[in-house]
């Protein structure tokens, strides 16, 4: 009989010491040579094979209790031995030294961190901008170059933008409608740069990327507006950002290159011809009308006639008429004697104008009049007649004023 002879009930008590599970200590003083077959071989194999079944288990769960255990006290000895300090992402202020701050037109709390962090200003961008967030007035910070010092806190770095006192050099707000001689004046003013400079500058006006035109000049190629104008900067300098901004005005209006100089003459005529933006576009269909000879021109081109540049012509303001010896002066810009439009803009055009010359609504108008200087009202008429008409509003409305 083998092991695979054996019953349940064998198996079992071989097992547990007997048919009972009882140990009554009353065995065979000797039992005898084992013979083949009997129980006792097959027990000592069958332990044998547990604990060898189970031995890498316990192996493998000793080293991870070791792992465990070493870990945790490794772990207990840097938390106890170390110190890991996070670095703090400030300054600590409250600087020193100066840097040179730009803030641009349409600039976010993150794009002013971004600068203050590349200057040197700030350490790091998030402190900035938490803080940003968090004051109402940090949207009121007005672009500008700012002096601030460098190694800042936030916190003072941006009540410092908050101050205008903090503007570095000095801050130009140049008008619509100035002729060159009227802006090198203002400059010159307002800066530490002489009119001569100016002057000289503008000379070479290609060599600041503004296209040859007819009338050989920068004039009405320079954007309005506000500037600030650093105390060492030259009249190149001035020049070249006032022709960058206009030159970025005429490319997002898709304005094509070989356009810009008519584009900004029709632009500079509605802005001296008018007073309210709204009637800028009926200006410049007006000077097409006629240039076309439209209407009861039929199809003869008529000449401007144009107050506005007999005024550029004299250096006279706009505010004021024209005479006949005036009218009569001889320059490629009297429109009352030349045809067409004039050389070149007569003056620096702003948005406004420069979106209606891009883009005039549709009419048959060939004239115009202020029927009142005070409001600027004008009244357009696509008759002689109906001009005819509203002059003699205009005429009314000045007896009234003596």
């Amino acid at each position: 009989m083998n092991d695979e002879d054996l019953s349940l009930d064998e198996l079992a008590e071989s097992q547990n010491g007997g048919t009972d599970g009882s140990d009554d200590g009353e065995h065979p003083e000797d039992p005898g040579p084992e013979r083949p077959g009997q129980r006792g071989e097959p027990r000592r194999r069958r332990r044998g094979g547990f604990v060898r079944s189970i031995l890498p288990v316990l192996l493998v769960l000793a080293v991870l209790a070791g792992l465990g255990v070493g870990g945790y006290q490794g772990y207990r000895w840097v938390t106890s031995n170390v110190s890991v300090a996070q670095e703090d992402p400030e300054f600590p202020g409250p600087g020193s030294g100066e840097a040179l701050v730009e803030v641009a037109h349409g600039d976010t709390g993150t794009d002013i961190a971004g600068t203050l962090v590349e200057q040197g200003v700030i350490k790091t961008t998030s402190p900035f901008v938490t803080i940003f967030s968090s004051t109402p007035e940090a949207s009121r910070i007005e672009p500008g170059v700012y002096r601030l010092k460098k190694e800042m806190k936030s916190s003072d770095a941006l009540t410092m933008l908050l101050d205008p006192a903090n503007l570095a050099g000095f801050r130009v707000i140049i008008p619509e409608g100035k002729r060159l001689t009227e802006i090198w004046a203002q400059l010159a003013e307002e800066t530490d740069i002489p009119v001569e400079d100016f002057e000289a500058a503008a000379k070479d006006y290609t060599s600041y990327g503004i296209p040859e035109n007819p009338a050989k000049s920068m004039e009405g190629y320079l954007w309005p507006g506000r500037y600030d104008i650093l105390e060492d900067a030259t009249a190149q300098d001035v020049i070249q950002m006032m022709w960058d901004r206009m030159e970025e005005q005429l490319t997002q209006r898709d304005i094509p290159q070989d356009q810009w100089h008519t584009t900004l003459t029709y632009a500079s005529l509605a802005e001296m011809e008018v007073r309210n933006p709204e009637d800028y576009g009926k200006v410049v269909r007006t000077i097409h009308n006629r240039l076309e000879g439209v209407g009861e021109a039929k199809g003869t081109p008529m000449r401007l006639q144009f107050d506005s540049t007999v005024h550029y012509v004299t250096g006279k303001s706009a505010s004021v008429g024209t005479t006949d010896a005036e009218r009569a002066t001889d320059s490629p810009y009297n429109t009352y004697l030349k045809d067409g439009l004039p050389p070149g803009p007569i003056a620096a055009p702003g948005a406004q104008a420069l979106d209606a010359a891009a883009n005039p609504p549709p009419g048959d108008w060939l004239y115009f009049v202020s029927v009142n200087t005070d409001t600027g009202e004008t009244k357009f008429a696509a008759t002689w007649a109906e001009h005819q008409e509203n002059v003699k509003e205009w005429q009314a409305w000045a007896n009234s004023r003596g």
